[in-house]
């Protein structure tokens, strides 16, 4: 059996996937189980012991300098031309909705069986051999979205946790630079959001890290200037944040430069702090209780919450996260800490 699980799209999204991948590779313990993912996304696979192979490929938003666009769709052909000749019996679009441009790739690879979220409409739904019915999306969790496409196979099973794997030697590094991650005491606060509606002020950050009082801080943040147009990141955020929390607060500012690297430091970690996405997800993937910094939408809530891990939702009285009271979040903190280390 060799199957491959398609899900290019964002970090948090293909973390949601992982408990659908464990359950297929529960099914079929001795299948080839491949992921069709991209650039951006493919370190949430580092070390995943459910997955055989990833092929990954770079989406022209995500070029690097140097980067020409016609290598990259000529490299894309190649690797869509590999996988067609590995002979997959089926392909699985592991998205909530209907994927048209997921099917499109999949008829390329002309697997024996499509698995795949037919549209409402019903167009296109006669390519997907085997047929998942429209998902209420507002009624579930992504995991629990993601589990619906186990169907075909004869998978009803609750689906588990989330899994990200840590590399070891990576651990080790961070350890060696950082000697205070070795007793898991730190708390790992992350201050970058994509959408603005996420973004929480510097200041209040400055604050919240105060309030931890004498616990470790691990900063971490998307790396890069904040002007560039294709990644931008918060380097200057970071280390604004870093100077004016002040002397007495232990800080430990984590540049990490890959999914890998931002695994292994959370591995070190004893919780997290942050707004709704994907390193929230991949914090959750490492079983680290979660304060998540929310918009106050009933769906975001109820499909994005973190997932089978101890947590804390904090969500303003507006829509913008920015409106979060630092002291509503510190209280979160403070019951998750009792929570989870009570003796602490």
């Amino acid at each position: 059996m060799k199957l491959l699980v398609v899900r290019r799209d964002n970090i948090g999204d293909l973390v949601c996937a992982t408990p659908l991948i464990a359950a297929l590779r529960k099914r079929y313990p001795d299948a080839h189980i491949a992921a069709l993912v991209n650039s951006y996304n493919a370190g949430v696979l580092h070390g995943n012991p459910d997955v055989n192979a990833v092929h990954a490929y770079t989406k022209l938003k995500h070029r690097r300098p140097g980067q020409s666009a016609i290598g990259i769709v000529r490299d894309r052909f190649r690797m869509l031309a590999q996988l067609r000749r590995g002979r997959f019996d089926y392909v699985v679009l592991a998205k909530a909705q209907f994927d048209r441009h997921g099917l499109a790739l999949a008829r390329w690879i002309a697997p024996r069986h499509i698995v795949g979220v037919v549209p409402a409409s019903g167009r296109g739904a006669k390519r997907i051999t085997d047929p998942v019915p429209p998902i209420p999306f507002a009624d579930l969790h992504e995991v629990e979205a993601m589990m619906k496409l186990a169907a075909p196979f004869g998978v009803d099973e609750a689906p588990g946790p989330l899994r990200v794997f840590a590399a070891p030697e990576l651990a080790a590094r961070w350890r060696e630079r950082f000697p205070a991650l070795g007793e898991r005491r730190a708390v790992a606060v992350h201050i970058s959001a994509r959408e603005p509606g996420r973004i929480w002020p510097p200041e209040k950050f400055v604050s919240l890290i105060k309030n931890l009082g004498t616990a470790h801080v691990v900063l971490l943040w998307s790396p890069g200037a904040a002007d560039n147009p294709r990644h931008p990141g918060d380097d200057e955020k970071a280390a604004a944040i870093a100077s004016q929390a002040g002397a007495n607060a232990r800080i430990i500012p984590a540049k990490t430069e890959s999914l890998e690297d931002l695994a292994a430091i959370l591995s070190l970690c004893r919780a997290f702090i942050g707004p709704d996405g994907g390193a929230m997800h991949m914090a959750a993937g490492l079983g680290l209780p979660v304060v998540a910094l929310f918009e106050n939408l009933p769906y975001k809530k109820l499909h994005w919450h973190p997932w089978q891990v101890p947590y804390e939702m904090v969500c303003p009285d507006t829509r913008d996260i920015a409106d979060i009271p630092v002291e509503r979040v510190t209280e979160a903190w403070l019951r998750l800490a009792r929570r989870t280390h009570p003796s602490s």
